[in-house]
């Protein structure tokens, strides 16, 4: 059972709200590395686009994540906002994960993402 457990705090003037949402699953025999869920909030940059933010973010994965190899990725939409989904891998310090990004565009200005993080071949197991 889960303790019910608010978290809260107040967003000094001027700041922009990056909160993020962490889930794992429980570490199974022989895994190194638990599969996980992060959903994260951020704000596109003064004059950008969904879509620029959208490259930006992958040309920074491009840029730091070791052995980074894009498996696809599209456009596409969530409901009546606009989304793009990433699927790649990469070569991690515990071993080449994969993950599927989901950016999606909400008012405001606000995105929204969902990252699912599993070991490579742990992965297609973790998917429903």
């Amino acid at each position: 059972m889960e303790a019910p457990v608010t978290v809260t705090g107040r967003m000094p003037p001027g700041w922009i709200d990056k909160s993020m949402v962490v889930h794992a699953a429980p570490l199974a025999s022989g895994q190194a590395i638990a599969p996980t869920i992060v959903i994260a909030r951020d704000a596109l940059g003064r004059a950008e686009t969904f879509r620029e933010y959208c490259n930006r973010q992958i040309d920074g994965f491009r840029a730091t994540l070791p052995q980074f190899d894009r498996r696809e990725e599209g456009p596409g939409r969530v409901h009546d906002f606009d989304a793009f989904r990433i699927d790649f891998s990469w070569m991690s310090g515990a071993g080449r994960l994969r993950q599927e990004v989901f950016f999606i565009a909400a008012p405001h200005g606000v995105v929204v993402t969902y990252t699912a993080t599993a070991a490579e071949g742990d992965f297609a197991g973790q998917e429903p």
